[in-house]
């Protein structure tokens, strides 16, 4: 594996997570893709890996882990409930050899977290692609429309169908009519 200052050099950083948790791999990799990462399952030749839950440290000179704040092995930790933001923000971090702690973690325990909207919880991504369902656009023509693969629309069309709690894409469209109204209007 080459140096990790020479990783900051490239725009597109290779990813691995690893989860205690199978549920929580298809949110992270939405995250990593948003961010404009790859996802690769080689964790020894990725460039940052994401280390989830009560997994195993992995050995890796970059690791994001979100879990435990008291993680002695851990050089670079987030919460679970970490923000797209803050995840993207670690992975470039941590890519160049920089330690990533939140300022607000403290050891004070862990009290109920802030009811989110379900519109905060679509990617950009995954906002973009709704809008392409309203366009009526097939898998195929949301790939090229996004310079995308196929294979990672189907991702983004059932992230955005367990997260609207719908099974088609009319219900879909229906579900996320006023994000996309709100949307458009913002911009």
């Amino acid at each position: 594996m080459s140096s990790l200052p020479a990783m900051a050099n490239r725009a597109r950083l290779s990813v691995a997570i690893v989860s205690s948790d199978p549920s929580r791999l298809p949110v992270l990799a939405g995250i990593v893709l948003s961010a404009g990462h790859d996802i690769t399952r080689d964790v020894d030749n990725a460039d940052v890996v994401i280390a989830d839950g009560s997994i195993q440290h992995p050995d890796h000179p970059a690791v994001v882990r979100l879990g435990d704040m008291d993680d002695r092995e851990a050089t670079s930790v987030l919460p679970p409930s970490a923000t797209p933001e803050q995840i993207g923000a670690a992975i470039q971090a941590v890519a160049v050899g920089l330690s990533v702690h939140l300022r607000s973690a403290s050891g004070d325990g862990f009290s109920a977290a802030p009811e989110v909207k379900p519109d905060l919880l679509l990617t950009m991504r995954e906002i973009e692609v709704l809008g392409a369902l309203a366009e009526g656009l097939s898998n195929k023509g949301i790939a090229r429309k996004f310079d995308i693969s196929q294979h990672t629309v189907k991702f983004h069309i059932e992230s955005l169908f367990r997260k609207l709690g719908v099974r088609s894409r009319s219900q879909a469209i229906m579900k996320g009519l006023p994000l996309l109204s709100r949307m458009r209007l913002e911009i």
